[in-house]
């Protein structure tokens, strides 16, 4: 025997869910790719701006460690020596002290003025005068006397002096052959302070503006080491990888002089890296494209949450129609079934006494009352559904609610007693009065469904502030807390409570009417406490309507 096999499929929540979730994964998985290719392409465009702009830093180095044998040492011309113009020279000095503030002070030597030689070697510093130092001056006049014969025209030197000092000389020659020293120029560069002067002052802030320009969108930082290691400037940290290049630290241009130099000095290895900071580079690249697919995701997340609340709502309320199917049925049983088998006796001819006939008649009656209501509550319930069209009105809420107490007591089949506590005349609400009615019937039967008969409830009408309160209380079985809230909930019956008659619409009615009316309506209740409902209104100013003129009726109605 072939047994039928059944095709099953998912149900479509699980499918959305799933699409979701994958479509989400995919579009992560698709934005990594794309981060990390970018990332590694701007890590490469961060590192050639970075080798650039070293390269760069090293050329305005380069430039300022030069300036002041290009600008100032040639400015100073044989004419002005040969007619000992020391006024002239001292004008040149003074501009390359202040355009190039690592060089300690200039000086000139001139061993022969006409035929009487001198043997001072006079220093211009930032005194702006021109003074003597007798030991750097001998230091000077046997460097120039030592390599005069090479017929050469610079000199460079380290550790002259006492103090290890550096320094330049340019010797000016007698004729073309190089015969004979006529004058000698130079300048004076102390390494230990040339550390903080190089980099002081405007030269500075050039570095500075340099890096800026170079990188707009990624800040470059700048770091520039001596030959032991130590930082001479900028606050590039060590532990950040960026473009390093290689700097021989000289204070003169040893390639542009090399054939016309007789001594020189060895070059000190410094070096200068560029780099940006991780941060900045994932700001400037990653960081600011991340936040679409962020906020995409949590889209669709939410779009996700909001789908899987949705259905869950829509199976709770279809669980609760069906519920409430089942109960209407339930309730409509009975009477029907009364109904039914009074009229067959009835058809049948079997009942001969009068008084037996008004029984049956009397349960015909009931029952059909009884069928009248339900079906009325359900028709409620289906206008409360539709639009409605409320028709507004000045209303003495005082007289409304005992009129409403008085009509529902008289149509009771049950025992019950009512408590109406009022403060005539008023208050006075712009309202639907007929809405009005309804929402006090509802609360009303409400009460009478859940409380005892020996137990009364409690009708109060009063003013709090500017509003009009309309409290019922009983004293029946109460509410837990967590209820309260679905109360309110079409369909909804609290545990317990189904062999009640009743179709959990009531309160729902209650709270659509109240809320269109521009009220709101609030619970108290404890399970064994009872519970008071209380709707809450605006309250007017006014003279009661004629049509609606406050009552003097007792207090109590059962």
């Amino acid at each position: 025997m072939r047994l039928a096999r059944r095709d099953w499929r998912p149900p479509p929540l699980v499918l959305a869910i799933v699409a979701t979730i994958v479509a989400a994964g995919l579009v992560l998985y698709l934005q990594q790719r794309a981060m990390t290719a970018l990332q590694t392409q701007n890590q490469v465009i961060v590192r050639q701006l970075a080798e650039q702009t070293a390269a760069d830093v090293a050329a305005e180095l380069r430039r300022t460690l030069d300036g002041p044998i290009f600008d100032t040492l040639a400015a100073v011309n044989h004419p002005e020596l040969r007619a000992g113009r020391m006024d002239l020279v001292a004008q040149h000095f003074a501009r390359g002290l202040e355009a190039y503030p690592h060089v300690d002070r200039f000086f000139a030597w001139i061993p022969a003025a006409g035929r009487a030689p001198s043997p001072d070697v006079l220093f211009y510093g930032r005194s702006g005068e021109f003074a003597r130092d007798d030991d750097l001056g001998l230091a000077v006049r046997e460097l120039a006397r030592r390599y005069a014969p090479t017929q050469q025209i610079y000199v460079a030197a380290e550790g002259i002096g006492a103090d290890p000092r550096q320094v330049f000389l340019r010797l000016f020659w007698t004729d073309a052959q190089r015969r004979e020293i006529f004058a000698v120029l130079g300048f004076v560069v102390e390494p230990v302070s040339m550390r903080a002067r190089l980099f002081a002052g405007p030269r500075g802030r050039a570095f500075d503006d340099l890096l800026r320009r170079r990188g707009p969108e990624v800040p470059l930082q700048l770091r520039i080491t001596d030959e032991t290691g130590a930082v001479v400037y900028g606050q590039l940290p060590r532990d950040i990888a960026g473009a390093t290049l290689a700097f021989p630290m000289l204070f003169y241009p040893v390639d542009d002089i090399r054939p016309r130099m007789a001594a020189g000095v060895e070059p000190r290895p410094w070096a200068i890296d560029v780099g940006a900071a991780p941060f900045a580079t994932a700001l400037a690249s990653t960081g600011q494209r991340y936040w679409p697919t962020v906020l995409s995701m949590v889209l669709m997340l939410a779009a996700l949450g909001l789908t899987v609340q949705a259905h869950r709502r829509s199976a709770e309320l279809a669980r609760m129609q069906t519920d409430f199917v089942a109960h209407v049925s339930h309730q409509l049983k009975t009477p029907l079934s009364l109904l039914s088998t009074a009229t067959e006796t009835l058809q049948m001819d079997r009942i001969r006494s009068p008084e037996k006939l008004a029984e049956y008649l009397d349960t015909i009656r009931a029952e059909a009352a009884r069928l009248s209501t339900l079906v009325q509550r359900v028709l409620e319930f289906s206008r409360v559904e539709q639009p409605r069209r409320y028709e507004f009105e000045q209303v003495d809420l005082g007289a409304l609610v005992r009129e409403t107490v008085d009509a529902f007591a008289h149509g009771l089949n049950q025992p019950a007693r009512f408590n109406v506590v009022l403060s005539p005349p008023g208050p006075f609400v712009q309202a639907d009065p007929a809405a009005l009615e309804q929402v006090v019937a509802n609360l009303l039967d409400n009460a009478v469904k859940y409380s005892r008969p020996d137990q009364p409830v409690t009708i109060t009408v009063r003013v709090e502030r500017l509003t009009a309160v309309i409290e019922v209380a009983d004293h029946g079985v109460g509410i837990a807390p967590a209820e309260h809230a679905r109360i309110f909930e079409r369909f909804y019956r609290v545990p317990g409570a189904g062999h009640r008659q009743g179709f959990g619409l009531g309160l729902p009615i209650v709270r659509e009417l109240v809320h269109a009316q521009g009220g709101r309506v609030d619970l108290t209740s404890a399970p064994g406490l009872g519970s008071t409902f209380r709707v809450t209104l605006r309250c007017i100013t006014g003279p009661p309507t004629p049509e609606r003129a406050p009552l003097r009726q007792p207090e109590a109605a059962s």
